[in-house]
């Protein structure tokens, strides 16, 4: 049994292509919008079992800080959530 088979696992693109998605369009949506938006990532997650528990609990967190930020702040928060999405 290879003990770093599961440090190198992917996981399928369609839930991080789904939020680049979003955030682009939250550019130009009300912040209501936007929001409503980023709980269909949260459910899509929740529902992915290729994520570790420690891997959901990241980017539930990444989620909450970019809800709570402000706008110069988001694309910061952005990147880092599509990449622990990957």
């Amino acid at each position: 049994m290879n003990v770093f088979m599961g440090l190198f696992k992917k996981h399928d693109g369609k839930i991080a292509r789904a939020f680049q998605r979003i955030y682009e369009h939250g550019k130009e949506s009300t912040e209501s919008e936007f929001l409503d938006n980023l709980n269909l990532i949260i459910r899509a997650v929740e529902t992915d079992d290729s994520y570790s528990t420690n891997e959901k609990l990241k980017i539930y967190e990444l989620i909450s800080q970019l809800s709570n930020c402000g706008p110069g702040e988001r694309n910061k928060y952005a990147l880092k959530l599509i990449r622990v999405l990957k």
